[in-house]
């Protein structure tokens, strides 16, 4: 039985998940966890006898797969789980495992789901399902190079995609990926996460530019019941002195487990007028429904020592983090001693007025307590992202 079994769902091109994971397993054996990567399509390809030369000879094979007949598309994709199954097996008890496989595909203009529940529980059996996004304008720019033009040429049958539309097909991928997670639940009698998670973030010594969060998926998919969090604070008033204050909590708390920063989307700076209302309402339907409401902890930070100006985002998402039944912590120096925040939004023994307080409180008030037993995953992240920056 392999350590930890997840699968990782996302567009089937527009996002690079590829080289991603791929660096996420170069990253994980640096900290000594060892990952092995399996691609359901490959794996269909590999069963017909077909070896395609390169990404691009590959996609047309797959094309052809979509523009058969769907029962036969369907067994293909059951006998490549019962292979993959087969495969696993074979693995140490220590090394965990990542199924790549998007969960809907634009095809010929609409969205065409992989039906794919039944099979992942009885067969699979995952641990976790992660659903991969980005800012839909970087997902746009990436399906203008020569690739994205050809996937979309033959898979969506398509010259571009719009906004709303790439907007459409991130939903479709989460909505599924829920559903697998769901049923596998009710079929393993186990609790199967899934997790909404942008392949980027800020860095730490510039939050200005973004790396791959390579130290996020690797702790979600190498480690059992690690605690996920969601940081809450103001993205559009903060002074640059705030913003480093923040940066350095949230660096910190990447020592206690997987950090959920909405910075992790770049929001677009030119978002066309007529997508305004789409793009605003999206950005709020993933910052409430797909992260406060699948984290552990919502965490918010507001380090202002002069009384702190109005955040309706941080008021909104600990507002859905109460009623999702969900752990929140603030930490705020002044002003959290109104009776609508202590006891209400926040529970009174978790507002905090330094970061110190609030990690203390982690490792030595909480039940159970919190340990920061990642900071290895930390302190390798740290020095991977400075190479990374130092070589752009």
């Amino acid at each position: 039985m392999s350590k930890k079994i997840s699968i990782i769902t996302g567009p089937i091109v527009g996002l690079q998940s590829t080289r991603f994971i791929e660096e996420t397993i170069q990253f994980a054996d640096s900290v000594g966890e060892k990952v092995v990567f399996f691609n359901l399509f490959d794996e269909i390809l590999e069963q017909s006898g077909i070896e395609p030369l390169n990404a691009y000879e590959a996609i047309l094979h797959i094309a052809e797969l979509l523009n058969g007949y769907e029962y036969q598309f369907q067994c293909q994709r059951e006998k490549a789980y019962l292979s993959l199954a087969r495969k696993i097996d074979k693995l140490g008890k220590n090394v965990s495992v990542i199924i790549h496989t998007p969960a809907s595909i634009e095809w010929r203009g609409f969205s065409l789901i992989l039906k794919d529940h039944r099979i992942i529980a009885e067969v699979i059996k995952p641990d976790c399902i992660i659903t991969l996004i980005n800012a839909e304008w970087k997902i746009k720019d990436h399906l203008k190079t020569d690739y994205g033009k050809h996937v979309l040429k033959v898979i969506a049958q398509q010259k571009e995609l719009t906004i709303p539309k790439i907007l459409e097909w991130l939903a479709s991928e989460v909505s599924i990926s829920e559903d697998w997670a769901e049923w596998a639940s009710l079929i393993t009698e186990k609790k199967v996460r899934h997790i909404v998670f942008g392949i980027e973030t800020p860095g730490f010594t510039d939050r200005s530019k973004y790396v791959r969060d390579v130290e996020g998926l690797a702790k979600l998919v190498t480690q059992k019941d690690v605690p996920t969090f969601y940081t809450s604070y103001s993205m559009t008033v903060a002074t640059e002195e705030i913003r480093k204050k923040i940066n350095s909590m949230i660096w910190k708390l990447r020592g206690y487990g997987v950090v959920i920063d909405p910075a992790s989307i770049e929001l677009g700076t030119d978002v066309e007028k007529e997508h305004e209302s789409v793009v605003f309402a999206y950005t709020v339907c993933r910052d409430l429904r797909w992260d406060v409401k699948k984290v552990d902890a919502v965490v918010a930070l507001h380090p202002y020592n002069d009384m702190p100006p109005l955040s309706t985002g941080m008021m909104d998402e600990l507002g859905h983090a109460r009623a999702y039944r969900k752990d929140r912590y603030l930490v705020m120096p002044v002003g959290g001693g109104s009776p609508f925040t202590r006891d209400n939004y926040v529970p009174a023994n978790h507002v905090f007025k330094t970061d110190k307080e609030l990690f203390n409180f982690f490792e030595n008030k909480r039940r159970p307590t919190l340990k920061p037993k990642y900071q290895h995953f930390q302190k390798a992240f740290a020095k991977w992202q400075d190479n990374k920056l130092k070589g752009e």
